[in-house]
This record gives C-alpha cells, sequence and structure tokens, in this order.
C-alpha cells in the first residue's frame, strides 16, 4: 500500500518526489518508495458559472435573472487542465493507495485547491497536510516528519470555499447587474471595486487641486548654515510683498544671537523582516517592478532556485524555534556584511519582539532566504528581488542607526529664525542598506523632509551656544510652490491597499482590516492587472491613473461597493469561521442579504450616459468588444466614419452587409461589433499607399508593383524585389480574427498546425465556423521576420 502526495504545482511535486524517492516517472504523476506523487496545475476545479447552471441565467443577461443564489453549489472542470484532474482522480481512487497527503501551498488558497479536487473526485480516503515554508530538502523532510491531520484545517477549508462562494454571490450579480443597467460590460469585485475607487479618488483630487505659491525668508549665516524665518511656528509668508518688506526691515541687522539649542539623540531601529506586499513596494521603487512581476520572480526564487522561504506570506516575524536556523542561513548568504552579521549573533547579539514573535504569525513566518549558494547564472530582475531579501535579513543583525538632532532658534533684529539640523553617530545598520526615509509611510508618499514650519537640513550645523553671536550675510526671500497628491504607484497603492483600514470609522471593522487590508498579499498584484486588462486603469509609466470608464463605473456604482468596509465586514466574519466561533451557513445567510440588498440600488441609481458609454465601449484595449449576449450597447471606434472610395465601393467585400468605414489608419466594416474583422491598413511596412492603390485592392483585388518597404528600425526589408498585394476576401461564413498578411492556422486532425500562403496578401481572411473547438481556419499575425514574397 502506498501514499499519494498532491503537490500544486508540477516543480514542487518533483522536489518533493525526489526527497521522498519516487522517481519512476508517469504519465501525470511519479512514483516510488512507496509514494506516488502528482500535482495539480493550480485550479483544477472551480466553481461552476452561471451559464452553466443553465436556464434563466443562460444566455442574454437582464434584470429579470438577479439575484443569482445557486441552491446546490455546483463544480466545473478547467477545459484546459481537465486531463490531469484525471490523472488525479484515479491515482487517489486508486485501491492500492490507502491514505493521501495534502502538499499544495500552505495557505487557504491551497487548502482550497485541494478541498475541491477532493470533493470533485469523491475520495473518502484519510487526509493529512503537509505545512511548510520552504522547499528545500531539509524543509520537506521535516515536513513529512510532522504530517498533521487533513481535519486540523476545516475551518480554513470552510473559510476558503465561504470566500469564493461570496466572491461568486457579489462579483456574478452586481456585474451583470450593472451591465444590463448601463448597458456597457461592467466588472464588479469586492477589492477591485474599491481600489479602482481608490485611484479614482487619488486622481480625482490631483485634477481639483489648485496651485498656489508662498514664500519663505531664509538667513543665509556665515557660520555656514540657513535659518528660516518662523512666526508661532510657521515658516510660510503667503504674500510676497510681506516677506519683502520684512527683508528690507531686518537687512541692517548684520548679525543674530542663539536663542534656544535643543539636541536629541534618536535611535531607528532595523527595519521588520519583508512580508510579500513590502517586498513589492519596495522593489517597485527600486527595481522599477510591477507588483505583478515581483510575485513572479518571488515564486521562482521559492520554487525553482530554493533560495527563499515562502513568499505569499502576510507575516514579518519568525517563531522562536527558528532562532536556531540564523546561523545556518548566514553561512550560506553572499551578501558581503553576512560575516560581520554571523559575527554579531555568535558574540551574543539576540534579535528582538520586532523581529521574532509567534503571536505574530500567520500561516507563514516572513521572506527570508533559505542559505542555499547562489548559482552562477542567476542575474537582472531575480538577482535584484533575492539581494533586496538578503539584505533585509541580513540588516536585522545590526545596531540602531544613531543621529543627533539639533534644533537652533536665532533671534535677528527681533524676529525669531529657526535652523534643523542632523548628524550621524552610529550608521548601524544603514552601513548594510541606505532604506528610503519613507519605505514604511502608509501611502509611499510621506514627506519626512520638512517638520512643521521647521527647515530640515540633512547636514549637521556648527557646534553653537546659547548666546553666542552668528553673523548674517544675507537675507533671501524664496519662492515656493505648494505639490499636489501624487498619483499611485505599485509601490503606494500596495500600501494603501493594506492600510485601507484607516479610513474605517467603526473600531471593529478598522481592526479586522488591520489584520488584513483590503485582499491578501498573493491576490493585490492581480486586483491591480485586472483593473489594467479590464481598462479601469492604465500605467502610465510608474503611475497608475484611472481612465474614463473608471471614473464612469465609479461614479455609477453604490457606495458600499467602493468602500473598503464591505471587505472589513467579510474579513471579521470570515476570522471567525476560521477560529471556530462562527458558522459558515451564519456568513453565507449575511452574504445573501448583502446580494438582496444591494441589486435593487443599482436599479435606482445612475447610469452611464450615452457619452460615458461610447467612451467605455471604443475606449481601446478591448473595451469596445461586446460580449454576447450581454445586453451591452454598441459603438463604432473614435473617429470612424464612412469610407468616401467612390461609387461602387461602399459595400464590405467580406461580410458583403456592412458598409465601409474610414478612420485616419484604416478601413475597416461598419459590422465589426457582429464579428466582421475586415481591416484593410492605409501604411503597410512604411509605405503610404495611395489612394488609387487601396481603390484598385478594393476594386481588382490587387495592386501594381510597389517598393521601398522599411521594418520599425527604419532598416529596409530583405525582400528579393518589389512587391505587390492582393485581397482575398470571399463572402459568406465568418471570421475568426482579423489578420496580418501570409500566414494562417488551419485544423487539421487532432491539432492546430501553422502554415505560411505564400503571398504577401495585405488581408487574407477565410471564412470559418464562429465557434471555437470546430473546424475551419483560424487566422494569427504575421511574424515580421516573415519576409514578404513577389505576387505573380
Amino acid at each position: 500500500m502506498s501514499i499519494v502526495v498532491i503537490a500544486e504545482k508540477p516543480s514542487v511535486a518533483r522536489d518533493i518526489a525526489r526527497v521522498l524517492g519516487a522517481n519512476r516517472k508517469g504519465q501525470g504523476f511519479l512514483e516510488g518508495n512507496g509514494y506516488c506523487v502528482t500535482w495539480a496545475l493550480g485550479h483544477l476545479v472551480h466553481l461552476a458559472e452561471p451559464d452553466d447552471y443553465g436556464p434563466p441565467w443562460k444566455g442574454r443577461w437582464s434584470a429579470g435573472q438577479l439575484p443569482m443564489i445557486p441552491d446546490q453549489w455546483r463544480l466545473k472542470l478547467s477545459p484546459r487542465t481537465a486531463d490531469q484532474f484525471r490523472v488525479v482522480k484515479r491515482l487517489i481512487n486508486a485501491p492500492e493507495h490507502e491514505r493521501l497527503v495534502c502538499a499544495t501551498d500552505a495557505g487557504r488558497e491551497g487548502e482550497h485547491i485541494f478541498r475541491l479536487i477532493y470533493e470533485q473526485a469523491r475520495c473518502r480516503k484519510p487526509v493529512e497536510r503537509l505545512w511548510v515554508s520552504s522547499l528545500t530538502d531539509e524543509a520537506i523532510r521535516a515536513g513529512f516528519r510532522a504530517l498533521k491531520p487533513g481535519a486540523a484545517y476545516d475551518d480554513l477549508a470552510r473559510a476558503a470555499r465561504a470566500r469564493a462562494q461570496a466572491d461568486w454571490l457579489v462579483g456574478m450579480n452586481l456585474t451583470r447587474a450593472y451591465t444590463v443597467h448601463n448597458r456597457v460590460l461592467c466588472t464588479i469585485g469586492r477589492v477591485q471595486t474599491p481600489t479602482l475607487a481608490m485611484i479614482v479618488a487619488r486622481d480625482a483630487e490631483i485634477a481639483a487641486f489648485q496651485r498656489a505659491f508662498y514664500y519663505e525668508l531664509a538667513a543665509h549665516l556665515r557660520e555656514g548654515f540657513r535659518a528660516l524665518h518662523s512666526k508661532d511656528g510657521e515658516t510660510r509668508i503667503a504674500d510676497r510683498a510681506d516677506a519683502e518688506r520684512l527683508r528690507d526691515a531686518l537687512a541692517p541687522n548684520g548679525s543674530g544671537v542663539v536663542r534656544g539649542l535643543d539636541q536629541q539623540i534618536r535611535r531607528e531601529p532595523p527595519p521588520p523582516l519583508y512580508d510579500l506586499t513590502t517586498l513589492q513596494r519596495d522593489a517597485n521603487r527600486r527595481l522599477g517592478l510591477t507588483a505583478a512581476q515581483v510575485l513572479e520572480l518571488a515564486q521562482a526564487l521559492y520554487e525553482t532556485h530554493k533560495l527563499i522561504s515562502y513568499p505569499r506570506t502576510e507575516s514579518r516575524h519568525i517563531a522562536e524555534d527558528m532562532v536556531g536556523e540564523l546561523p545556518r542561513i548566514l553561512r550560506g548568504l553572499d551578501h558581503p556584511q553576512a560575516p560581520t552579521a554571523l559575527e554579531r549573533l555568535a558574540s551574543g547579539h539576540r534579535l528582538n519582539r520586532a523581529y521574532v514573535d509567534k503571536t505574530k504569525l500567520t500561516d507563514h513566518h516572513a521572506i527570508l532566504p533559505t542559505g542555499k549558494p547562489v548559482p552562477n547564472g542567476l542575474g537582472g530582475a531575480l538577482r535584484g528581488v533575492y539581494d533586496l531579501v538578503q539584505t533585509r535579513f541580513v540588516a536585522v543583525f545590526f545596531p540602531d542607526q544613531v543621529v543627533e538632532e539639533t534644533r537652533v532658534l536665532l533671534d535677528i533684529g527681533g524676529a525669531d529664525f529657526v535652523a534643523r539640523g542632523t548628524r550621524e553617530l552610529d550608521p548601524g545598520w544603514r552601513a548594510v542598506v541606505r532604506e528610503a526615509r519613507d519605505s514604511d509611510a502608509a501611502d509611499g508618499s510621506k514627506n519626512l523632509g520638512e517638520g512643521p514650519g521647521e527647515a530640515r537640513v540633512d547636514r549637521a550645523l556648527p557646534s553653537l551656544e546659547i548666546g553666542q553671536t552668528v553673523h548674517v550675510d544675507r537675507l533671501e526671500v524664496v519662492e515656493r510652490e505648494t505639490s499636489p497628491p501624487r498619483p499611485y504607484t505599485d509601490a503606494t497603492l500596495l500600501a494603501a491597499m493594506k492600510n485601507a483600514g484607516r479610513a474605517i470609522e467603526d473600531k471593529d471593522l478598522a481592526r479586522a482590516m488591520r489584520a488584513s487590508g483590503l485582499g491578501t498579499p498573493a491576490t493585490r498584484a492581480e486586483t491591480i492587472e485586472k483593473l489594467i486588462r479590464t481598462g479601469y486603469v492604465e500605467r502610465q509609466r510608474k503611475q497608475l491613473r484611472a481612465t474614463e470608464k473608471g471614473r464612469a463605473l465609479i461614479g455609477a456604482v453604490a457606495p458600499p461597493l467602493k468602500s473598503p468596509e464591505l471587505t472589513a465586514d467579510w474579513e471579521q466574519r470570515l476570522k471567525e469561521v476560521e477560529e471556530g466561533a462562527r458558522t459558515v451557513d451564519d456568513f453565507y445567510r449575511a452574504i445573501v442579504d448583502q446580494v438582496r440588498d444591494l441589486i435593487p440600488r443599482v436599479w435606482s441609481g445612475p447610469a452611464f450616459t450615452p457619452e460615458q458609454a461610447q467612451t467605455a465601449l471604443a475606449g481601446g484595449r478591448g473595451l469596445g468588444v461586446k460580449r454576447k449576449g450581454r445586453g451591452a450597447a454598441r459603438a463604432s471606434p473614435p473617429g470612424q466614419r464612412p469610407a468616401d472610395l467612390g461609387e461602387g465601393l461602399r459595400v464590405c467585400p467580406l461580410c458583403g452587409q456592412g458598409e465601409l468605414t474610414e478612420t485616419e489608419r484604416a478601413y475597416g466594416c461598419s459590422r465589426s461589433r457582429e464579428g466582421c474583422a475586415f481591416t484593410l491598413w492605409k501604411t503597410v511596412a512604411g509605405v503610404q499607399l495611395s489612394a488609387d492603390q487601396l481603390r484598385a485592392l478594393l476594386s481588382d483585388g490587387r495592386t501594381g508593383r510597389i517598393e521601398g518597404f522599411r521594418s520599425k528600425a527604419g532598416r529596409p526589408f530583405a525582400a528579393p524585389g518589389p512587391c505587390a498585394f492582393r485581397l482575398r476576401c470571399p463572402a459568406g461564413g465568418r471570421p475568426w480574427v482579423r489578420c496580418w498578411p501570409g500566414q494562417v492556422r488551419e485544423r487539421r486532425p487532432g491539432r492546430w498546425g501553422w502554415r505560411r500562403t505564400g503571398r504577401a496578401d495585405l488581408s487574407q481572411v477565410r471564412p470559418g465556423p464562429h465557434r471555437p473547438g470546430t473546424p475551419g481556419v483560424r487566422l494569427r499575425p504575421l511574424p515580421r521576420r516573415l519576409r514578404f514574397r513577389r505576387v505573380v
């Protein structure tokens, strides 16, 4: 009798199989030494969508379908991974396998993945749980020596299922409701919509910002520092004339007297260890990586290279029983300060509760390096993220940075002037890493450069004493300008999502949000990317800005959906489910009641104006694509007008029904929203086709000889000679997609295959059935490296 181990990914399964000695390869599994190790490929099973329940939810969306509350929740296989599910089902139900080990990621989502597979396979065998935070061989062996009963994680599994069902209820119902109400596809999500609301609010603050000027009177002193005029603790002067009058009145005074001197010693401890969110923020600021890129790189460092511990963690602490592993980790690092940290640890240095506190652990400890040697080929962004992790780890073994802060009050001609300086007495951990002063600010934009009404000088002031005379070289009126709020970046938005509870007035809900924030570390990056994919947000270099569609949606949705309080309420209830203090039924009934309450508020709320609907549909990046039968409005792309090519050239040559339309860059069909893919570009490979050539293509199907093609880089094509274009657009049928010249993808028995057409067709569209998965020809873009060929 053997044991089946189910991992979440093939790479993790291979690591576990190697440690267990299961080296014989099978179709979708590895076996040997009494173990059979298989994998899940992520979500093999998920909650069925409304269409899968059949009428009345299937088909065109309408208000009469809502709310959709399943009487019995159904599961569905992911089509792309159905074969692997069948492998797993056969293995776990095979009589020769007596029990299972759940080795999916140790967390709520990993537990959910396994439980869905277990339920869909109708398995009843006993389950044990592997719970590890590292995938090194030593960690895996230790984990298998300490397997826990699967029942110990039942509450976690119930909370995960309840969260998934609640997201389904809110997302599916409210997405359909707002789509029907606005006649434009509007995706709604429990985390997605409040996050979008934060971006829209920040953009509104920036747009409403009124630039203002203020003035400061600066005294430049011969002793080598500068002081600002201060009245009642305020250095700003609203009017330039007032500042200049004050300067002129004080100008005759060539000296001043030190009236006050305040010196304080400030100690700044090393920053806490990384959780996923703080790692993503630092990598965004320092390396320019997006949150999704950081998660992908961190996952590769964990799974493939075994260089860091489990990255999808919310904790910034380690447990007391891990302290004994710290010297081993330090010895394996290639950081230049690691030997010094090891010496400090050996000499008796101990980490305090800012880093070692079991009570603050979640499912996993903070992100740590594993101490495994770094392979020679590791470079680029992977190396950058790894260096952040090992540098932060090494820094916690160093002493506090010690800084002397000095504040000086001067009397110049009876007016108060204030100067402030800093002097580093001991760099401490900053010798290891120079952290940005605002790295742990709530939204990444906290200004620590100036205190209220005081100049912040990041250099030491000269040695001064009370009563000492200082000499004024000159007085200067300095013009300043107020700064608008900064647009969100990945770093600052992640911080805002993590600290979303600060905006909640209810103390209990705010406490629930402080523990988790808006979303989880593992899902925040995907939330940002989804907002970009759906066209609600666009990335402008490092900035995240709301689109017109995003602003319109936030203006239309009900307040509870764009407030983090909904998530806070959920998190509080789900925590009680995880702890066994609340039943899943109680939580489910509360969510159903919320959905039933929100649906009527959609119909009574504002809808998109025609202009907003037009913009949302034609706003680019796929916003204008209407889903079949969803009741969304149709709109023409911006700048589209009837084509003026002369008599006899008004009907689309592809579908034979629509009229030819024209934009600045191409000709198209008025029925593009109905599926006609006809597109005729005016410029091809740097050559602007003349009106006569375009008319010839549409009327005769081909052009004369054309020369001068160039790539985007400006290099001429290595073509054998002048090229002509032929336009083949047989009528009838519905095309798959619009096509670039020269290549089609056709269905062959049992597989899809590529072939070249052998001619430089400007737009070769062949008819085929519209529904995927049936015989026909599917067209794909021509690679730029494919040369044009002469058409005979």
